[in-house]
């Protein structure tokens, strides 16, 4: 898959960083296009293969789009960004995402 977006807001402080925020920021971005609360989602970095909570991510949100980083490694997990044509889902840099069953579901 070829992006014509830039990786918005880098760690090192690259275009479009700003403050740094949890996961849980990104929640309503990611819950449009997913079949659920992300909150309740856990997610594996496909760098370091860190498990963690969608809320724990570091979430960069002052670019063209959302970027989800990994809180040990800063690589980047995820992103999405709202274009003319669509949106954009790059889950790329992660390994897996854990949706848990609804309750009263097995």
């Amino acid at each position: 898959m070829s992006w014509d977006l830039p990786t918005a807001a880098a760690p090192d402080g690259g275009a479009g960083s700003g403050t740094v925020l949890d996961g849980n920021a990104a929640a309503g971005e990611f819950a449009g296009i997913l079949a659920g609360d992300p909150t309740t989602v856990t997610v594996r970095c496909g760098s370091c293969g860190v498990a963690q909570a969608f809320g724990q991510l570091q979430a960069y949100m002052g670019g063209p789009g959302t970027v989800l980083r990994c809180r040990e490694c800063e690589a980047m997990v995820a992103r999405v960004a709202r274009t003319p044509q669509g949106v954009w889902l790059d889950m790329s840099g992660s390994s897996s995402w854990l949706f848990l069953p609804a309750p009263g579901r097995a």
